[in-house]
């Protein structure tokens, strides 16, 4: 998630969302809640009217997503200079300052959708639902404009994964589909039984799902199945099958969304609310730092993870996981090296990842690619070795963080 405006890459296929609230720490909460729910989603922090339009003018946006009151410029004055710059673009007024009035005037100004803002959950689901119907909707509208003539130069060129079959067997796949099938060509995929990529526990549904369209000649609604990849990856991903025409044949295009990353996120956020809730209940410091390490085992694959606590001047282990047996973090005892990078980012009081900390002379311990570091105030440091981390995990073990240093703070009270 960018919480600055600013250029981003517009060939990802992604769907850029503009989010526009002058409360940062609630816009940074909606646009991870967005992210985690729709993997396609990029969505861009605004705080105010003026911002947002710069970010228009520098970098394509799919959908902006506006709160009401925000200081100089409010989020009708908002709609309307958008609407001034690209009529057509979806426009989705969310503010917790609901009324008729606001309502008629942001109709009447063209704003695509309008939602208040609750105190629930739930309300993240609604609103992606809300961003994801409105772009597709501009998404259709554009299509529609297409000629048919162009219709497999776009199925080429889209974003999506998507084949299309006789019966079970694959005639066409475009360049996404042969990356998520792990193919290095479209020749491996043609003429295959597409059954054959699909999970044996999953078979039976999606073999029934593909018969109705194929027999019933009616679009299907989306269905969730594992892929299996050419190398052997289990991928989560969701299909849909529409009836076509294919080289004169009755045939069923399918096209396929790959949700692994969403469903981890999912995961993930599951976990880190139960972490956050199990360090308020912690009631020793020891405690503390055991939640820590537990909960960063159950949000990454395989870690190696310590909590080090200061002790007049010195980071000493206080809580570790995923070490081998006889590895002392601390240096037998006297704490961290002063002169190391874990010393150093705890002095300079912010996070930081470090690449390629397998082959750093002064590593801790060998067999950790990367190392994700993160100061708990006064209190110590959280150290995180992996194979590598996503923004989602930096992200994930930011909040974790600044949990661990809130059950501290509350127990040092």
């Amino acid at each position: 998630m960018d919480t600055t405006a600013g250029d981003t890459d517009s060939s990802s296929g992604s769907t850029r969302v503009l989010l526009v609230d002058d409360q940062a720490d609630l816009a940074e909460v909606t646009g991870l809640h967005l992210e985690n729910r729709r993997e396609d989603f990029d969505v861009t922090l605004a705080s105010d009217g003026e911002t947002a339009l710069a970010a228009l003018a520098e970098t394509a946006v799919d959908c902006v997503v506006s709160d009401y009151e925000m200081p100089e410029m409010d989020g009708l004055e908002l709609l309307r200079a958008v609407k001034d710059r690209e009529p057509s673009l979806p426009f989705i007024l969310y503010t917790g300052r609901g009324s008729e009035e606001i309502a008629s005037e942001a109709i009447s100004a063209g704003v695509t959708d309008y939602l208040q803002k609750r105190t629930t959950s739930d309300q993240y689901d609604v609103l992606a639902n809300r961003i994801e119907n409105a772009v597709a909707r501009r998404r259709s509208e554009r299509a529609r404009e297409e000629s048919e003539g162009r219709y497999r130069t776009l199925v080429e060129a889209s974003p999506h994964a998507i084949l299309v079959h006789y019966g079970e067997e694959i005639v066409y796949v475009n360049d996404t589909m042969v990356r998520m099938f792990g193919f290095e060509s479209h020749s491996q995929a043609h003429g295959t039984e597409a059954m054959s990529y699909v999970h044996p526990d999953d078979r039976d549904a999606v073999r029934e799902r593909m018969h109705r369209v194929l027999d019933g000649r009616e679009e299907s609604d989306w269905i969730a199945w594992r892929l299996l990849r050419d190398d052997g990856q289990i991928r989560e991903v969701e299909s849909r099958g529409t009836p076509v025409v294919y080289d004169g044949q009755n045939a069923v295009q399918v096209v396929v969304r790959d949700l692994t990353e969403q469903r981890r996120r999912e995961r993930q956020l599951a976990a880190l609310n139960g972490a956050i809730r199990e360090l308020a209940a912690a009631d020793t410091r020891p405690a503390v730092a055991e939640t820590a390490v537990d909960s960063v085992v159950t949000l990454l694959s395989d870690p190696t993870v310590a909590v080090f606590e200061d002790v007049a001047g010195s980071l000493l282990e206080l809580a570790a996981a995923g070490v081998d047996d006889g590895v002392d973090f601390s240096s037998d005892g006297r704490g961290l090296p002063a002169d190391s990078v874990e010393v150093a980012a705890y002095r300079a009081g912010s996070a930081r990842t470090v690449e390629s900390y397998d082959v750093d002379a002064d590593r801790l311990i060998d067999g950790v690619a990367s190392v994700f570091l993160f100061p708990l105030g006064d209190y110590g440091l959280l150290w995180v070795g992996s194979a590598g981390f996503a923004s989602a995990d930096r992200d994930a073990l930011e909040i974790l963080g600044r949990s661990v240093v809130a059950a501290f703070d509350r127990l040092a009270d």
